[in-house]
């Protein structure tokens, strides 16, 4: 991962879970993550441009419907904040690696951004020995970035 990538969604990725999910969110000890039987709901998005590059998130699923919730505005324990959750990770996912790019390469660069998708959950393991873990409400949540030649 290019080291600008890696320093911005290390910034990026607690301001975004903080200011837009209002979440309580710390960078997270080694001892608190999950282990490799862990069962993670997963979004990724692609980008073309100057430098082309992935980024995946993976949560705890639980984090889904209080994420979802706080960015709705609604109760967590409303049915929607349940099925917008999904909606809520990608959704965060594009507001990282948004800001990301512009974190790491400034606002000049054109990017063009996929549609935030499922992850495959085969990329997990993975994405959990190079990712960068941070607890929000005291879940885990893991931010993976590939690429950016």
């Amino acid at each position: 991962m290019n080291e600008e990538m890696k320093q911005a969604m290390e910034i990026v990725s607690i301001r975004i879970l903080e200011d837009a999910a209002f979440l309580f969110v710390e960078p997270s000890e080694v001892a608190a993550r999950p282990g490799p039987d862990w069962k993670a709901a997963g979004a990724e998005l692609r980008w073309t441009g100057p430098r082309e590059g992935t980024m995946r998130v993976w949560a705890e699923p639980s984090l889904l419907p209080v994420l979802s919730a706080n960015m709705l505005g609604i109760e967590e324990d409303d049915p929607a904040a349940a099925s917008a959750g999904p909606d809520a990770l990608r959704e965060i996912l594009n507001m990282v690696v948004g800001n990301c790019l512009t974190e790491a390469w400034g606002p000049g660069p054109v990017f063009h951004l996929s549609v935030p998708a499922d992850a495959d959950p085969g990329l997990l393991a993975g994405d959990a020995e190079e990712g960068f873990w941070v607890l929000a409400e005291e879940r885990p949540v893991l931010f993976r970035c590939g690429g950016t030649s």
